[in-house]
């Protein structure tokens, strides 16, 4: 990578195609030789817009803006020139060939820039990437979330854990070189108390990066129920679209229909699934698999019934079909056709079993608003929140880990006593918390990371 940083390096900041502005960056200590070279001078004011004729080849091809970052103060912490010119891609194109000519000069590498950032520690990885979910971001909580995560509110999580799990390291070795200035059942004592308090806190920070991720990827809302009990009835209403085809006839629905919607500026996923029960049809099996498999990475669950089903059979269908995913996912049950039973439209808090039941009439409109006031108050409420994060799967890939080194730790040092062991268990906590801020990196995991980063970011 340092060989790599010898050069400087080039890109369009802006999209390809026309617009009214279009701006190049250049990022290395080449730069001063562009501003010789292209804008005929010796040097610019630092961070001053200056309004200048551009050269190609000694003649004067646009003018623009330039602006010139000596290091360390830029983005990149190298010296940084951006030239801003009319947006035409002919124009950018022979500006950056002719600035090529240049030795030392190169096309940037996707993320690159953002890359030599983060190498020259003008922020960690986790802040690095936030700068690629808010290019990304496809709703406001989303934007918000995203510059949460880029102004350090992950990050001031991470150092907090890492100074506890440092501060319990240093006890640790300081009782192998001075175990005689404390009894060992004291001190046994007081580290499973830390450890404990610290899963605890690693809970909260894992809970944290679950909402992120739900943020990031918007939030799934999964539909399922045996056939005809009103699932893609429903779909089609919660999205004002006739998506699903909707029958009497059982199993009309086989494969997985998705479709994303916005409630109060939250990106929503509905997925219409494969009436559950049982049959002997290959191609219904098929979907009904599919169901189960796309269970596993939704964040709510839509049980959809009819409301002259007994609360036997109901539970029937949830042991049933639905035991593995009890613990992991929310299920609201909705009972539908209440236009049939003559019964009201309410919301019934069954605290015994932990479900929500919401009693609707999809035909007649009934109950309708109290689902929808639901999904606002229940669900997008409790996902957003202002000091929330976007967040990835590595960091919480990562956290787990951490988390199941804790509890072998904390088993072996019960069962062992053994404060050497413990103290290697926390030497590799610390490596797994330092690869998520990029304290630890692998040149692997920077590339995985970077190029998925536009070219001029």
């Amino acid at each position: 990578m340092e060989k790599q940083q010898k050069y400087t390096i080039i890109a369009k900041a802006t999209p390809s195609g026309q617009g009214s502005i279009g701006v190049i960056r250049i990022s290395g200590d080449k730069a001063i030789d562009v501003i010789k070279y292209i804008l005929k001078l010796k040097y610019l004011k630092p961070r001053y817009a200056s309004y200048l004729p551009f050269f190609y080849k000694n003649k004067i091809i646009d003018k623009g803006i330039a602006l010139w970052f000596p290091k360390p103060n830029s983005f990149t912490g190298e010296d940084i020139l951006e030239l801003q010119c009319h947006g035409n891609s002919i124009l950018l194109d022979l500006l950056i060939n002719d600035i090529l000519n240049i030795s030392g000069i190169r096309i940037a590498s996707p993320g690159e820039f953002s890359k030599r950032a983060f190498l020259n520690k003008k922020f960690d990885l986790t802040q690095a990437e936030a700068i690629s979910d808010i290019i990304s971001a496809n709703s406001k909580s989303a934007i918000f979330s995203a510059m949460n995560l880029m102004n350090g509110k992950f990050s001031f999580l991470l150092k907090k854990l890492t100074k506890i799990i440092i501060n319990l390291r240093v006890q640790l070795e300081s009782f192998l070189e001075f175990d005689y200035k404390i009894k060992f059942s004291i001190f046994f004592k007081e580290i499973l108390k830390k450890i404990e308090k610290l899963l605890i806190f690693l809970t909260s920070i894992i809970k944290y990066v679950e909402d992120g991720i739900r943020i990031k990827e918007g939030i799934k809302i999964i539909l399922i129920g045996p056939p005809n009990s009103g699932k893609s009835s429903l779909m089609n209403l919660i999205t004002n679209k006739n998506i699903s085809i909707v029958t009497n006839i059982p199993g009309t629905t086989r494969d997985i229909l998705h479709e994303n919607i916005y409630i109060n500026s939250v990106p929503i996923e509905i997925i219409d699934t494969a009436g559950i029960r049982d049959t002997s049809n290959q191609i219904e099996i098929l979907g009904i698999k599919k169901t189960f498999e796309k269970i596993k990475s939704s964040n709510y669950l839509f049980l959809v019934i009819e409301d002259q089903m007994s609360k036997k059979n109901l539970n029937k269908i949830i042991k049933k079909y639905l035991k593995n995913f009890i613990k992991n996912i929310p299920i609201i049950i909705i009972r539908n056709k209440i236009d049939i039973t003559n019964n009201i439209p309410e919301i019934i808090y069954d605290n015994n079993n932990k479900y929500t039941v919401i009693k609707i009439s999809i035909k007649k409109k009934k109950g309708i608003s109290i689902l929808m006031d639901f999904i606002k108050k229940k669900i997008i409420n409790i996902n957003t929140n202002e000091d929330q994060f976007t967040a990835r799967e590595r960091y919480l890939n990562s956290l787990k880990s951490i988390y199941k080194y804790l509890i072998i730790g904390k088993n072996n040092f019960l069962n062992t006593n053994s404060i050497e062991f413990l103290s290697e268990d926390f030497k590799l906590i610390q490596k797994e918390l330092d690869s998520i801020t990029g304290k630890f990196y692998s040149e692997d995991l920077l590339n995985n990371i970077f190029s998925q980063f536009c070219v001029g970011k």
